[in-house]
C-alpha cells in the first residue's frame, strides 16, 4: 500500500497535535508545576533520541557519512560491510553499515540529553523547591505514557509507509538530533533562567514554543527539502540519498577461490589492537607514571602499573582480534577474469577489474611474516581494499593470473565476432 507524501504529513500532524496538547492539558487543567513539564518534555526528547536509533538501523539506502571517519577497531569492521541481517517474520533487516554511525550518534546525543536533563528540570527543581509527588506524580506520569505512546506511533508510520527504503540511516537521526539540539537548548537556557529568578510563566512558554517550532520544521522537512534543492540558498535540508550499487558477480570462467589465513588473522588483530593510538596513549602513561612511582619511596607500587598496563593491552588485543574476525574471517575472494570478495554470511562486498587490481600493493606485515603470507591493498573509490594474509604464491600469481584470463576472455569475443562477420560475408 503506497501513501502519498500528502498523507504522510496528516498523519504525522495529527500525532503533532497529540502530543503537544498532552502537556497544555496538564498546565492548564491538571495544574502542572513546570518541573513536571520540563520532565515531560525531557523524558520525550530521550524517547524521541531512542525511536530514532531504530529507525536508522533499518534504513535501506547508502549511509552518506565518510566510512574513513569509522575506520578504527570494530567501527570501520561494520561501517565498510554490506549486507544485513534479517528480522524472523517481518520484513525488515537491520543494515550492517548503519550500526557504527547510529550507535555513536546516540551516545554523543544521549550525553547532551543527559546534561539538558540536569540542567532544565533538575536546576529548575532545586531553585522553585517543586517536586514530583502524590497526583502531580501521578498525572505527569500519564503524560509521559502519553507522549511516549506518541512517539511511537509516529515510529510505527515510518515503517507501514515503508519509509525506510527511501532513507539513509542519516535522515532519522539528523531530525532528533535537531530536536536535542533545539529543545535541549531551551531546557538548558530556561533552567538557567529559572535559576537567575526569572517568571516560571515566561520559561514555561518558551520552552513550549521552541518544542512546537521543532515538530513543525520536522513535519513539514520534505517541503524544505524541496525548497533548498530548487533555490539558491542552502538551507542544509537537501541531502541526497544514493542507493547501494549492486556489484556484478558473474565470472568468465570458473573461478579459484581463496581464503585469509586465520592464524594470521588472529596474530594481526592482536597487534593492530595493540597498535592503535587509543591503546597506546593510556598504555605509555601508566608505563610512565609506573616509572615514575618506582623513583619515589612513598609512591605506588610500580607492579600495580605494569598489571593496569597488561589489562589494558589485553582490552585493546581482544578488540583488535574481533576486528579483524569481523572484517575478514567470513571473506573468500574468487578470481577469474576479475575478483569478486564476498561475505559467506552477508554476500557480495565489491569487484576488482584487472586495470584496478594492477594499482595495487603487495606488502608484509608482521603477521605475513610469520606466516608467510601476503597482503594486497589498494583504494577503490576512496575505500581502502585489503586481500590480507594469501599465501605468497597465490599473491604473486593473482594479478598475473586475472589479467591473463581477461585478455583470454577478450580474444575469444574478438575470435566469435570475426567468425560471424565472416559467416554473414559468406
Amino acid at each position: 500500500m503506497q501513501f502519498t507524501d500528502g498523507e504522510k504529513r496528516r498523519g504525522r500532524l495529527i500525532a503533532l497535535a497529540a502530543l503537544n496538547a498532552v502537556p497544555l492539558v496538564g498546565v492548564v487543567a491538571l495544574d502542572w508545576s513546570l518541573v513536571a513539564l520540563l520532565t515531560v518534555y525531557w523524558i520525550e526528547l530521550g524517547v524521541r533520541l531512542a525511536f530514532a536509533g531504530l529507525e536508522a538501523l533499518f534504513a535501506e539506502r547508502k549511509p552518506d557519512y565518510d566510512a574513513n571517519g569509522f575506520s578504527w577497531l570494530l567501527t570501520g569492521a561494520l561501517s565498510e560491510k554490506r549486507g544485513s541481517i534479517p528480522i524472523p517474520v517481518l520484513p525488515l533487516s537491520i543494515q550492517i553499515a548503519n550500526i557504527p554511525g547510529t550507535v555513536i550518534t546516540l551516545l554523543i546525543t544521549g550525553v547532551m540529553w543527559l546534561f539538558a536533563g540536569g540542567v532544565g528540570v533538575g536546576g529548575v527543581g532545586e531553585a522553585t523547591g517543586a517536586t514530583l509527588e502524590g497526583a502531580a506524580a501521578t498525572s505527569a506520569g500519564l503524560g509521559i505514557v502519553g507522549v511516549t505512546i506518541g512517539r511511537g506511533v509516529e515510529a510505527g508510520s515510518y515503517f507501514v509507509t515503508a519509509e525506510y527504503e527511501d532513507v539513509s540511516a542519516h535522515e532519522p537521526l539528523r531530525a532528533a538530533l535537531m530536536s536535542v539540539v533545539g529543545l535541549g537548548s531551551a531546557l538548558f537556557v530556561g533552567g538557567g533562567f529559572v535559576i537567575a529568578g526569572a517568571p516560571a510563566t515566561f520559561v514555561l512558554a518558551a520552552v513550549f514554543a521552541v518544542k512546537l517550532l521543532a515538530d513543525i520544521v520536522d513535519v513539514y522537512r520534505d517541503r524544505l527539502e524541496a525548497y533548498d534543492e530548487q533555490s539558491a540558498v542552502e538551507l542544509g535540508f537537501d541531502r541526497e540519498c544514493p542507493r547501494w550499487e549492486p556489484i556484478d558477480t558473474e565470472l568468465d570462467s570458473v573461478p579459484t577461490t581463496v581464503r585469509p589465513n586465520r592464524a594470521a588473522l588472529f596474530v594481526d588483530g592482536i597487534v593492530r589492537g595493540v597498535r592503535s593510538p587509543a591503546a597506546l596513549v593510556p598504555i605509555g602513561l601508566l608505563v610512565v607514571v609506573g616509572l615514575l612511582s618506582a623513583m619515589t619511596s612513598d609512591g605506588w607500587p610500580p607492579g600495580l602499573f605494569g598489571i593496569l598496563a597488561a589489562v589494558v593491552s589485553g582490552i585493546f588485543a581482544t578488540l583488535g582480534i574481533v576486528d579483524r574476525l569481523c572484517r575478514y574471517l567470513c571473506m573468500e575472494y574468487r578470481v577469474a577474469d576479475a575478483v569478486v570478495g564476498s561475505d559467506r554470511l552477508f554476500g557480495p562486498q565489491w569487484r576488482l577489474s584487472p586495470e584496478q587490481l594492477a594499482d595495487a600493493d603487495r606488502t608484509r606485515t608482521v603477521a605475513d611474516r610469520v606466516f608467510g603470507t601476503e597482503t594486497i591493498r589498494l583504494d577503490v573509490d576512496d575505500r581502502p581494499i585489503r586481500l590480507p594474509h594469501l599465501p605468497r604464491d597465490t599473491a604473486g600469481r593473482l594479478e598475473q593470473d586475472v589479467t591473463q584470463t581477461h585478455d583470454d576472455a577478450r580474444s575469444t569475443q574478438a575470435e566469435e565476432g570475426s567468425t560471424q562477420g565472416e559467416a554473414r560475408s559468406t
